[in-house]
């Protein structure tokens, strides 16, 4: 599974996903296939990443880029469709894996860009509060990990958005991947980086310790 963190922030996503991609099967279980590839998606509204599947997540990702679905409505019917589809075409993977594929958006709403994430358990799109962060590991990390990684970034740390602390939430994020990757867990040294803040949107491209 991909390492993606997404920070929340007042009109502000900070969206971080690494380059590792991985061999799965339909036990449920992946293995890092040692291709390197690049998971944020530029859309009209937003950026887009993902976990999970790549014959589900990808298709997601490229109809949200082509169709630019404005409502909730039209997002979750597009994901419904390629899970459907997935199950047509191969439904003891679909069993495994549906559950367990994911998206992370950045959305400009009424008040803002504000982060989005779906819930494959109750098939949902969930806005994540300003001042949070939310992380997705690979398989491998157990819990005392995720719990350090996780104390790197304390409910409320990153609300203001400015310069000088989207700065601050990205050097986090590279702490983080430095002290996984110093655990031997499969994350890449590069980090693709999707700020939104506003009317603006960029990314960036980074290397961890």
């Amino acid at each position: 599974m991909t390492f993606i963190a997404m920070i929340s922030m007042e009109d502000c996503v900070v969206l971080a996903a690494d380059r590792e991609t991985f061999s799965i099967y339909t036990s449920g279980s992946s293995e890092p296939s040692g291709v390197m590839a690049r998971k944020i998606t530029e859309t009209e509204d937003g950026f887009v990443t993902a976990s999970g599947l790549v014959e589900l997540i990808d298709p997601v990702k490229s109809r949200f880029d082509s169709e630019s679905p404005k409502d909730v409505e039209h997002m979750l019917a597009i994901i419904a469709e390629e899970q459907q589809r997935l199950a047509l075409h191969d439904s003891k993977l679909a069993g495994v894996w549906i559950p367990k594929s994911t998206w992370k958006l950045s959305l400009p709403m009424g008040r803002g860009v504000v982060a989005v994430f779906y819930d494959p358990t109750a098939h949902s799109l969930g806005g994540l509060r300003p001042g949070s962060v939310m992380m997705t590991y690979p398989g491998e990390v157990p819990t005392d990990e995720k719990m350090y990684v996780d104390g790197l970034f304390p409910q409320g740390r990153f609300i203001k958005p400015s310069e000088s602390e989207i700065s601050k939430a990205i050097d986090q994020i590279l702490l983080a991947v430095t002290f996984l990757r110093e655990c031997g867990r499969p994350v890449s040294r590069e980090i693709d980086f999707a700020i939104h803040w506003g009317n603006e949107k960029r990314q960036i491209e980074l290397l961890a310790s």
